[in-house]
């Protein structure tokens, strides 16, 4: 056996800052790493990465699934390692992870596991089953559904299956605060997505201080490994798409809950599971479970929790080690920590000089590193981009 074929490099879907910190952490270990993506971000410029491949279209459907295959064996990829980072990938990965196979190695299950993460119906029906707390959710399958429904207001509403619906509005949920906004924001929902991916749920209090994760590494549905975490921040700070500040908090009680549910599915690899503690009862309710590579896995790293690499060695039949995760650092996303710093200074949630002592400490940053600088300038200039995109996309509208 080659080398190359012992020591396989990886062909990573998505060039995002998740994607940076994966090929961050096996480019150190002298592994090779494939970006693909239709939108180049941090992680296309990495000194780590060996080659670059340019998508001109969504990275999903048959056209992409295609494109994967016959790239594979054109560029003699075979064996190795496929790591999707975006849901909609991962769920192209899952749903044709058998032809997949036959070229790639994979770190994502078939769909019948996936699912229970990807759909959150099926989600909060597996915490239902196993007793874990959830926030109270409606599922109205059209709008007459609505007036014969017992909602307490406020609430929002939030899609089942998340890509397509933050991609339009840059949000994982709107507000309601009352019947008729329900109406009105229930409408704009539907022009998005199927009807029956519409989701009605209460609003559990609290910001961002109250929202917890546990990061894990499974097999077969047992945790191996694992840490919690409170991510303090996020932005926008109300529905945000993802975290900007991430402090690592050790929070024992939510490891029951996590192992139900990782258990129930049967998962292997990287799994993290959110909760929000709901200060009205005092108990910690489920909100979401991502199978993939979360957006402060980083911190994990900086702990000692090196999840893509156990990933990797555990795709080659090298179980993982244990560990024990060192709870003294925090994780920053300042592209968009900064502003949101901003918006809970104006909302009377935090002080200047609270929000800026928040910041000292032991930090492990999303892109910035002075060993692999370049992604920093290319995760500002995709930024700007996307930013430039919106404003011509609203003016054309406002047309």
């Amino acid at each position: 056996m080659s080398r190359e074929q012992q020591h396989p490099g990886v062909v990573v879907l998505g060039s995002d800052f998740k994607a940076l910190g994966v090929v961050r952490s096996l480019g150190r270990r002298g592994i090779p790493s494939v970006v693909v993506d239709n939108q180049p971000r941090s992680a296309w410029f990495s000194r780590y990465v060996v080659k670059r491949l340019h998508w001109h279209g969504p990275m999903e459907g048959e056209a992409f699934l295609g494109f994967l295959l016959r790239t594979g064996k054109e560029l003699h990829l075979e064996r190795w390692i496929l790591f999707p980072l975006q849901d909609d990938v991962v769920e192209l990965v899952a749903r044709n992870s058998g032809i997949l196979a036959q070229i790639y190695q994979l770190v994502t299950q078939d769909w019948s596991v996936i699912r229970w993460a990807q759909d959150k119906r099926l989600t909060y029906r597996m915490a239902e089953e196993l007793g874990v707390p959830y926030p109270k959710t409606w599922y109205p399958s059209s709008e007459d559904d609505l007036g014969a429904m017992d909602i307490t207001f406020p609430v929002i509403i939030k899609p089942a299956i998340s890509i397509r619906f933050q991609d339009a509005t840059r949000l994982k949920a709107l507000p309601v605060s009352n019947y008729e906004e329900l109406l009105v924001k229930y409408r704009l929902a539907a022009g998005l997505i199927n009807s029956d991916e519409i989701m009605i749920q209460e609003i559990i209090p609290g910001h961002g201080g109250s929202q917890y994760s546990v990061a894990t590494y499974c097999k077969d549905g047992h945790v191996i490994l694992s840490m919690t975490a409170r991510r303090t921040r996020q932005y926008p700070i109300d529905y945000g798409l993802g975290s900007s500040f991430v402090e690592a908090v050790e929070v024992p009680e939510l490891l029951e809950p996590a192992q139900k549910l990782l258990y129930h599915m049967g998962v292997s690899g990287m799994v993290e599971v959110e909760f929000k503690l709901d200060h009205r009862d005092q108990r910690y309710k489920l909100l979401d479970i991502n199978v993939r590579p979360w957006g402060w896995h980083t911190l994990c790293i900086a702990c000692g929790l090196d999840f893509p690499y156990i990933q990797y060695r555990d795709v080659l039949g090298q179980a993982p080690i244990p560990a024990i995760p060192r709870y003294s650092y925090h994780w920053v996303r300042l592209l968009t920590d900064v502003p949101a710093g901003i918006q809970e200074i104006r909302a009377g949630i935090t002080k200047p000089v609270t929000y800026l002592r928040s910041l000292r400490g032991r930090t492990a940053f999303s892109v910035f590193s002075w060993r692999d600088p370049l992604p920093a300038a290319g995760d500002l200039a995709s930024a700007c981009s996307r930013m430039l995109k919106g404003i011509k996309k609203a003016h054309q509208q406002h047309e």
